[in-house]
């Protein structure tokens, strides 16, 4: 659909709320356990009472048993617009605003997976998924390559959403585009466009750690060819794109 996308700029005015790498697995020990594996790590992080999430005051016995609750993290930390959640069946990357690209936010995630497979945590990997969150002013609708038409009339109002799933040079891809969207949970006069981008892994942790680093450039570039391919010129000029 957005294969033929090519004229990417190398730099724009980020409009990213946030970005997400999120690896689901299955850990090789008590979700409770993580902290201690890992407290080397979330040592280093500030803000220490935010480590352990409201999701560990629930009974393990529901905990286990709601599948609601099976990809929630136990534990999290956040430095410098970066932050790190981990629980026994998912372990979540994010860069917050003011986005600071991808190069670095490799050097965040990228030196806390190593260590990950070096304290023998993670046994399979069922997915791993690239996510991003971009936020416009006002109604988007008219602005991008995208149209919901019903009866024959394109609906523009507010508010509309769509949503959709295709795949993509071997990667699912799940779109989400909205007028006055619900962001951090309040309704907004603005506009959203949410990418995810999933592999579906399916293999054990040794198979994962020799591919991930690909896997995830390549769902970088899928994501980055629907979010350019869906801006029209007016948009992407206002972002002051540099090529």
């Amino acid at each position: 659909m957005f294969e033929n996308v090519v004229n990417i700029p190398q730099k724009v005015n980020s409009p990213i709320l946030e970005a997400v790498l999120e690896v689901r697995y299955d850990c090789q020990f008590p979700g409770e356990a993580l902290y201690g594996l890992l407290f080397d790590i979330f040592n280093e992080f500030p803000n220490k009472e935010e480590h352990a999430l409201p999701i560990l005051q629930i009974p393990s016995q529901i905990r286990f048993n709601d599948p609601n609750f099976k990809y929630q993290p136990y534990y999290r930390a956040s430095n410098n617009g970066f932050a790190f959640a981990i629980g026994p069946y998912s372990i979540i990357f994010s860069a917050l605003q003011p986005y600071k690209g991808w190069t670095e936010w490799k050097r965040f995630f990228n030196p806390l997976l190593e260590t990950i497979k070096s304290r023998g945590i993670i046994g399979s990997v069922e997915r791993i998924g690239l996510r991003t969150f971009d936020v416009f002013d006002n109604n988007i609708f008219d602005k991008i390559n995208a149209k919901l038409i019903i009866s024959d009339k394109t609906i523009e109002t507010n508010p509309t959403s769509f949503f959709t799933e295709f795949e993509q040079e071997n990667i699912h891809v799940r779109l989400n585009l909205g007028n006055q969207a619900i962001i951090n949970g309040q309704p907004t006069t603005n506009s959203l466009i949410d990418i995810d981008c999933i592999y579906f892994f399916n293999c054990e942790g040794n198979a994962f750690f020799s591919a991930y680093q690909e896997v995830l450039e390549k769902a970088h570039l899928v994501n980055k060819k629907i979010f350019f391919g869906l801006l029209k010129q007016n948009l992407l000029t206002s972002l002051n794109p540099e090529y």
